[in-house]
């Protein structure tokens, strides 16, 4: 979204050699003023942890920063003593050094022993905590040593949302934009950036909204959806998902453009009201079978953000990429949408432009209700990814014990 004076930040677990970078952004051009190698990853630390824990590396790394906060204090400094034994970032300092006598993608041995005894959610407080340290004061060096104060943000890391909170609020930044879905899948947009700018040296657009999928017509809906089912023709769709989620039904919606990435947008998405605790539990037994300590997340319409999340600094959070505390006084509006421990929040912000008719599915509910937020979650089967097609989006209804599912025009029911 900026063009000159940006400190641009990648962190992940590796590649090539580096897991870090440091580079200033003038007119397109990057100029690196510091990395760090793989073997003193943060992402590695972080995944080996992930592994300890009895999940997976590399893809469950969201469920440790998410059972965090349910770590009581005393238990997060004494696990925290012991990650903080693995890696450090010297004082004015812009490359991570590790302080033990093996690679980082070989902490796994080194966790296990130094770990021993220490309960699980502590262990998720204290690597959550010396990750948001390290890269904190990372940022602040930087911040401190260019003078610019709008940063960007890519790579895996970054997907950890309470990191992104917590440079957020950090005085030394003014304003900070993170890559939707910033993983190793980003890299099939940077290639596409850097051969288009080769060949046509024409200013490349700020990224906006990222429905990049395929989409389906009407024909082909229709086609997909068997006899077993009922089916509706709504010319107004969106009215119709509106009141049903604001008369609490729970609602798959498929529709236009797939969404690019890890989150869904509002076009492979599951609906449902917020405001109603009920409906974490519903969500689960129907479809989604998420661990108990794990949140959803809301979608927000952008005229009603500054009644739900605190965000000063008016940091655009278009993609669930960025987490927020919330404003207490209307917390109760969308419940079932924060993490229940810390009431923290991982909207979409939703722009009317970005994607009108979810918008107008949110418009109805508010219409209806007063709240202009909805849960949102992915449409896809517990482990699945998300739905694609419209077979995929049947196959899914029919595994799950949904009730509606609006697929273009059409309502599908059991």
């Amino acid at each position: 979204p900026w063009r000159d004076n940006v400190l641009i930040f990648t962190l992940d677990g590796g590649g090539d050699g580096i897991c870090a970078t440091v580079c200033i952004g003038n007119d397109g051009k990057f100029k690196r003023i510091a990395q760090t190698k793989t073997g003193n990853s943060i992402g590695n630390l972080y995944s080996r942890t992930t592994y300890l824990l009895g999940m997976k590396p590399w893809e469950h790394e969201w469920k440790v920063s998410g059972l965090a906060p349910y770590a009581p204090e005393e238990g997060t400094k004494k696990a925290y003593q012991v990650f903080k034994k693995f890696l450090t970032l010297p004082d004015d300092s812009l490359t991570f050094q590790n302080l033990t006598n093996v690679r980082s993608h070989d902490f796994y041995p080194l966790l296990r022993k130094r770990l021993e005894g220490i309960r699980f959610d502590m262990i998720c407080g204290g690597v959550q905590r010396i990750t948001e340290e390290l890269i904190t004061k990372w940022i602040k060096n930087a911040i401190k040593k260019t003078g610019n104060h709008k940063i960007v943000l890519g790579g895996g890391v970054f997907m950890n949302v309470k990191v992104n909170l917590a440079i957020s609020k950090l005085k030394e930044v003014e304003n900070m934009f993170v890559f939707p879905s910033c993983g190793d899948e980003s890299l099939a947009i940077g290639a596409a950036y850097y051969v288009y700018k080769e060949k046509t040296q024409n200013k490349i657009p700020p990224l906006q909204e990222i429905y990049f999928g395929t989409e389906y017509s009407g024909e082909e809906i229709e086609l997909s959806v068997s006899d077993e089912f009922e089916i509706e023709y709504h010319k107004d769709i969106e009215k119709v998902i509106g009141d049903l989620v604001a008369d609490n039904e729970i609602v798959a919606n498929f529709q236009g453009r797939m969404e690019w990435g890890a989150r869904a947008l509002g076009n492979r998405s599951i609906l449902a009201d917020p405001s109603d605790r009920d409906n974490i539990k519903k969500l689960n037994l129907m479809i989604k079978h998420r661990d108990w300590f794990m949140p959803y997340s809301p979608s927000i319409l952008d005229i009603d953000a500054d009644k739900y999340i605190e965000n000063p600094k008016q940091i655009r959070a278009p993609y669930m990429i960025m987490a927020f505390d919330t404003k207490s006084k209307n917390i109760d509006d969308m419940i079932a949408a924060v993490h229940p421990y810390d009431l923290t929040a991982r909207p979409q912000i939703l722009e009317k432009e970005w994607n009108p008719r979810y918008y107008k599915i949110i418009e109805r509910f508010r219409k209806r209700t007063g709240r202009g937020v909805i849960l949102n979650t992915s449409f896809n089967l517990h482990g699945d990814p998300i739905v694609c097609s419209p077979q995929d989006a049947i196959y899914t209804f029919k595994k799950s014990d949904l009730k509606y599912l609006a697929m273009g025009n059409y309502l599908v029911i059991k």
